[in-house]
């Protein structure tokens, strides 16, 4: 079987099979067996092949003061399968498609060049925005992202991407038009975004502060629309607002810290859309959470300063070596405001709690609990209510 592998990838790492005696020695592909997942390597290291993946399973159940949305159900939430690796020794590719939902959708698919400390990404990838958002789903501290990343619409698109860096500051800038989902006959729209952080460390704390800037022309491909979910994926829409812009400035602000089982963060956004609600009269709105967690095993929580997002926890007794695992309470102070200048899209609180529970570094069980409440949902002084509580099985590999 070993056999086998190698020589599959011996075909997938592009290395010849006419070669001489000592070729095939300094040409040997290397089937390692790695956390969680095997990688297959040249043994000169230049290059390498590996299976990505991750599934989330999730449930969900809620009731809401307005009793037609009242749910309760399960869902796919993520089913990801993908390969990454290395071209050359300074050419790294990428591509991920999620299978969940019953439906296909391209996650990242891009090349990516390296140069020192430089590197440049070609193809479609995650905008520079949010500490949050740049933290893989698998790994943020909540089932789902604060409220103002589906409203403020962060996601990835196709686009060239520049970053650099050392270990205690991060930066990265990108011009992106499109996510494939191109039509014919029209005119994709195109972001701009940029993205600074800065860090360091005080006795045995790690703290980070960051600031992000995006600038979006949507051109043929439709208005802007800014809504947010309660709690969890498979809840109400909560807050809603259809504006008639299709330009859009937003600037964000975020601040984290991590001290032993301690740690932190916060952030807040601002958009401003033109024209969003007539002809002349933008639209403003804004929003952002406040978090604080605490893992009870003694485990800390480490900050990638360089790419701004939250690193994978190193859990000191797994399951499968004996242990209990890791065990991390957290509590969130979210808020979303889509209220502005006659425009009632909802100005949106939200408190959640939550209890994780790590069996290995790559198995992770979660629930969460929130409570939302919307003012001024459709017209002012209107209110909603919902409480929703969520349960999620995640692994990734």
């Amino acid at each position: 079987m070993n056999k086998i592998i190698k020589t599959l990838g011996m075909v997938i790492l592009g290395t010849t099979t006419c070669m001489t005696a000592g070729q095939a020695q300094e040409n040997e592909v290397i089937f390692s067996s790695s956390d969680p997942a095997p990688t297959l390597k040249s043994s000169d290291g230049k290059f390498e092949f590996n299976i990505r993946g991750r599934i989330m399973a999730d449930w969900s159940t809620g009731s809401d003061s307005n009793s037609a949305n009242d749910f309760s159900g399960t869902k796919l939430r993520a089913a990801w399968f993908g390969i990454e690796g290395k071209a050359t020794s300074n050419i790294k590719y990428k591509f991920e498609a999620d299978f969940g939902g019953n439906s296909t959708k391209v996650k990242d698919a891009y090349l990516q060049f390296k140069q020192d400390t430089w590197s440049i990404t070609v193809g479609q990838s995650k905008v520079p925005n949010s500490m949050e958002w740049n933290t893989a789903i698998s790994q943020t501290t909540f089932m789902e992202r604060a409220a103002f990343k589906s409203a403020f619409g962060f996601g990835r698109a196709f686009g060239v991407k520049v970053a650099t860096g050392g270990d205690n500051w991060g930066f990265t800038a990108g011009v992106f038009q499109g996510n494939n989902t191109f039509a014919s006959g029209t005119k994709e729209g195109i972001t701009a975004a940029v993205r600074a952080t800065v860090g360091g460390k005080i006795d045995k704390a790690t703290w980070m502060v960051g600031v992000s800037g995006r600038a979006k022309d949507l051109k043929d491909t439709g208005t802007i629309t800014y809504k947010a979910k309660a709690i969890t994926n498979l809840s109400m829409t909560m807050s809603n607002f259809g504006s008639n812009a299709v330009k859009e400035n937003l600037v964000a602000l975020e601040a984290a810290f991590t001290s032993g089982p301690l740690f932190g963060a916060i952030e807040y956004a601002f958009a401003n859309a033109k024209d969003g609600i007539a002809a002349g009269t933008n639209a403003k709105f804004s929003g952002g959470y406040a978090e604080v967690g605490y893992i009870l095993t003694g485990e800390s929580r480490a900050i990638n300063i360089k790419s701004g997002s939250w690193s994978r926890p190193k859990v000191n007794n797994p399951v499968n070596e004996g242990g209990n695992g890791m065990w991390m309470v957290s509590a969130r102070y979210d808020k979303l405001d889509l209220t502005n200048n006659g425009a009632f899209g909802g100005e949106q609180h939200s408190y959640v709690a939550s209890v994780s529970w790590y069996m290995t570094r790559y198995i992770r069980a979660m629930l969460d609990y929130g409570y939302t409440k919307v003012n001024d949902r459709t017209s002012l002084g209107t209110t909603n209510t919902a409480n929703v509580v969520g349960l999620r099985l995640n692994v990734d590999w």
